[in-house]
């Protein structure tokens, strides 16, 4: 296992901002996501758990987790993203970076649809 580290140059000020589909339609066609994933296992190590997605891009068993946000270490954005697919609250240290992914994905929820959209994902 190894750790993904964050670098912080001087002081952040993460800001809520919300953005319209059309905007955030633009934002999907400029950037890539950050996402950080949970590989959920049973005590046992014999289970996984995954969850069923309903939108694109991936409308599937999909690993617990979703998009970081601006500031977010990888196992912070963990262990919210449990908590609010879950409800369990885990401390950070729980959380081990298992690999590092770069999805492209040809569909996606927002308009354009057929524009696809790109992610990095941390997976714990």
């Amino acid at each position: 296992m190894f750790e993904t580290p964050q670098f912080v140059t001087g002081p952040f000020t993460p800001r809520r901002v919300f953005l319209p589909d059309r905007e955030y339609g633009l934002a999907l066609d400029a950037l890539v996501k950050g996402c950080s994933d949970v590989l959920v296992v049973s005590s046992n190590g014999q289970k996984v758990l995954l969850g069923r997605r309903k939108v694109e891009p991936q409308p599937d068993w999909w690993f617990i987790g979703g998009r970081s946000k601006p500031g977010d270490t990888t196992t912070a954005a963990a262990a919210r993203n449990v908590k609010r697919e879950l409800g369990l609250e885990f401390p950070e240290s729980r959380f081990e970076v298992v690999a590092n992914y770069s999805m492209v994905w040809s569909y996606r929820e927002q308009e354009p649809t057929d524009n696809g959209t790109a992610d990095l994902s941390t997976v714990h």
